[in-house]
């Protein structure tokens, strides 16, 4: 994994000094907790072990970055590639933003050029994404965003999980893009 950069980011590892920005802008996020299937933290320390646990997969070839804003130095999401199989050449990305920085284009332009790594650099043939539709502005805005950087949606998994809150049912959504469809 190497770190990226866009006109507006820093697309890199994630140091334990990012705790306080990960904690207030994305951990203490309910919907994107609920849209990414994780716990809110309760608590700083909390986070602090995620942030420990991402420095620790580095190490075991995983990659996890850290979207950093040039102009503020402040951490304002992550994207996670995960279940990466080189044998299949594909691997499922997942991705967030704090919520004062949903209205700009950051997660698109992080999210482009990532694809463009895993992709073209790091020879995967298909990157997927898929989240719950639980809550209707994320999803909107998440289904925005994928298919902005030139995703496909390609299911809708109807019923796959139940909101422990709301005692709903929620559908997992699906989005991949190919190694051919990259712009």
């Amino acid at each position: 994994m190497k770190n990226l950069e866009t006109k507006n980011l820093r697309i890199r590892k994630f140091k334990i000094e990012d705790v306080k920005d990960v904690y207030e802008n994305l951990a203490t996020e309910k919907e994107l907790a609920d849209s990414l299937d994780y716990n809110v933290h309760r608590n700083i320390e909390e986070t602090k072990k995620i942030l420990f646990s991402y420095i620790k997969e580095y190490e075991m070839g995983e990659f996890v970055w850290a979207i950093e804003e040039k102009q503020s130095n402040i951490v304002i999401g992550m994207i996670k590639a995960q279940e990466m199989s080189r044998e299949n050449k594909c691997c499922k990305i997942k991705f967030e933003v704090g919520a004062k920085w949903r209205k700009s284009n950051y997660m698109e332009e992080a999210l482009k050029r990532v694809l463009n790594y895993l992709l073209d650099e790091e020879e995967f043939n298909i990157v997927i994404s898929n989240f719950y539709d639980g809550n209707e502005e994320i999803t909107k805005k998440k289904e925005d965003i994928l298919k902005n950087v030139g995703m496909t949606k390609e299911a809708c998994l109807r019923n796959r999980k139940i909101n422990l809150e709301s005692g709903k049912s929620e559908n997992k959504i699906v989005y991949s893009i190919t190694k051919e469809e990259i712009a």
